[in-house]
């Protein structure tokens, strides 16, 4: 079965006529008969009745009748969605992002890329580090900006930016007015830091391996709001980014001088696999965005 067939029975249903059907789909009335016979044949039964001077759709034609125009509809939708997605000034974006690029990051380079693609749509997800990754494996989503860039060999990574990570204390805290601290000297202190599979948590388990050191963990959380809470409430110590949510907690952050507390920020696109025009835009304006910044960051 021909979609060219679907298209000359769904014609001569509309005009109840061969040639004027014909003449609708550009072909000779005797091509288009044998198109319908050749149908009828491959469905094993006759879809109209034929009189000598109309037609009519038997049983059989009015209930094949449904599922072709139902068919046909799906099919235009879809061509009309693949035309979108292609238009780098409409289509859907998807990305994947760290919880800590959300508050702020995130929803300045939208705004900013809308501003010169107000069309496109964007289909936002946030988890953990592994999942994220994943996602783009399985082109869940397009992009991902995560932390760290795991080596994977299915994904291409850009390297965006490095961010200083800080060891949080409570405001009370009897180091709280160091700018430096070393973490060795708090080793064994309580503290609070993401579960498993989230990027700071790889980061954290890195340090704690590189300084020899076995820290106890009091709470494992998702959440940078959360681990905040904790710290400022004294039930434990952190090592953390600096983002929006800090403002309103009362914590210290001090530079860690023991260890080179830091996390490389990247963006990944699943490698040698189609990539719309519109989620090409985005990921070279979010390299474009990272560079600028970089550059105005310089004295």
């Amino acid at each position: 079965m021909e979609l060219y067939q679907i298209d000359h029975f769904i014609a001569v249903s509309r005009h109840k006529h061969f040639t004027k059907a014909a003449l609708e789909q550009r072909i000779s009335q005797p091509a288009l008969s044998r198109s319908i016979k050749k149908l009828e044949e491959e469905l094993g039964v006759p879809l109209f009745i034929r009189k000598t001077k109309s037609i009519r759709l038997t049983k059989y034609g009015e209930q094949f009748l449904i599922k072709a125009k139902q068919a046909r509809l799906a099919l235009d939708e879809g061509v009309q969605q693949i035309r979108e997605s292609v238009n780098p000034n409409a289509g859907e974006i998807s990305v994947s992002f760290l919880h800590t690029l959300g508050s702020r990051l995130m929803p300045q380079l939208i705004a900013e890329f809308k501003k010169k693609y107000p069309n496109v749509a964007f289909r936002l997800y946030q988890a953990a580090n592994e999942h994220l990754q994943h996602m783009v494996e399985t082109g869940e989503a397009d992009i991902c900006l995560s932390s760290p860039p795991l080596p994977n060999e299915h994904l291409e990574w850009t390297v965006l930016d490095t961010e200083q990570l800080y060891l949080v204390l409570p405001a009370d805290h009897p180091l709280a007015d160091r700018k430096e601290v070393a973490i060795r000297s708090i080793a064994h202190e309580d503290f609070v830091c993401f579960k498993p599979g989230y990027g700071l948590r790889y980061v954290f388990d890195q340090m704690c391996r590189g300084l020899s050191i076995s820290p106890k963990l009091a709470f494992e959380g998702e959440e940078v709001s959360t681990i905040l809470g904790l710290v400022s409430a004294g039930l434990g110590v952190a090592i953390l980014p600096k983002t929006a949510e800090h403002v309103h907690s009362p914590v210290a952050f001090c530079r860690v001088s023991d260890y080179r507390s830091e996390r490389t920020i990247g963006l990944a696109v699943l490698k040698d696999h189609y990539l719309s025009p519109a989620a090409r835009n985005f990921k070279e304006f979010v390299i474009e965005y990272y560079r600028r910044n970089e550059r105005s960051d310089q004295p």
